[in-house]
């Protein structure tokens, strides 16, 4: 259990304290859900948290590992490693003022009041999703098919494929069967096959990302996405 939360579990967050944080989220069934967790009905083994005011992770911070059903942080999170949650089971993240973490890999659903700044932001399928009121500051996103409402400027270096995504301005993107993929991504994450054009030259061609899972898993350990060397090698 990480440090400065309080634990509805251990007794030292009482019903009523975490029936009042669970209403700051903005998804009607995610607080039925918590709700139902608390009173034994839904998900009875896993924890509900909060954290009166700022929270700062010196590590990652992954609700799944640390058997948490709903994180609730009444200030700013600041995760030092990678901050990591799931869809099966559900978790849920609240956080009322600003997020960063080294890496964010989100499969659950994650409701930010502020902004949102992370090296690394990416997406874990479609069950569940995230939201985020202000900015999102990202050297590189990649949504997959996780659904993001951002309520201000996605401000990323890169944006990998077609993302899921509400925002006012959408961002220039890189299709996952570009080229320029191979700037990004070590050759064994991609579906790579080698061609050539009209004229006969030989080309690399690239057919989308070919190992989901390892992009997630590099993300989490805080591994590069490609190593040294020129794209392509």
């Amino acid at each position: 259990m990480i440090a400065n939360v309080r634990s509805f579990r251990r007794g030292r967050l009482s019903r009523a304290e975490a029936v009042a944080a669970v209403g700051g989220l903005r998804n009607h069934h995610t607080v039925a859900q918590v709700t139902a967790a608390l009173d034994g009905s839904g998900d009875a083994v896993r924890d509900v948290w909060v954290a009166d005011g700022d929270l700062h992770v010196p590590g990652d911070l992954d609700l799944t590992r640390e058997r948490v059903h709903f994180l609730a942080v009444l200030g700013d999170l600041t995760v030092d490693g990678v901050y990591r949650d799931s869809d099966d089971p559900e978790s849920l993240l609240l956080v009322t003022g600003a997020m960063r973490a080294r890496d964010v890999v989100t499969a659950g659903w994650l409701d930010v009041y502020g902004d949102l700044t992370t090296d690394r932001l990416v997406g874990d399928y479609n069950d569940c999703s995230a939201r985020v009121d202000g900015d999102v500051r990202a050297r590189l996103f990649y949504g997959e098919n996780h659904h993001f409402t951002i309520g201000g400027a996605l401000r990323a270096g890169t944006v990998i494929g077609r993302p899921r995504l509400d925002v006012a301005v959408r961002p220039d993107v890189i299709d996952e069967d570009d080229p320029r993929m191979l700037e990004h991504f070590d050759r064994d994450l991609l579906d790579v096959f080698d061609d050539h054009d009209a004229n006969g030259d030989a080309v690399t061609c690239v057919a989308g990302l070919r190992d989901v899972a390892e992009v997630k898993r590099r993300v989490a350990a805080g591994l590069p996405l490609r190593t040294a060397g020129p794209p392509g090698h």
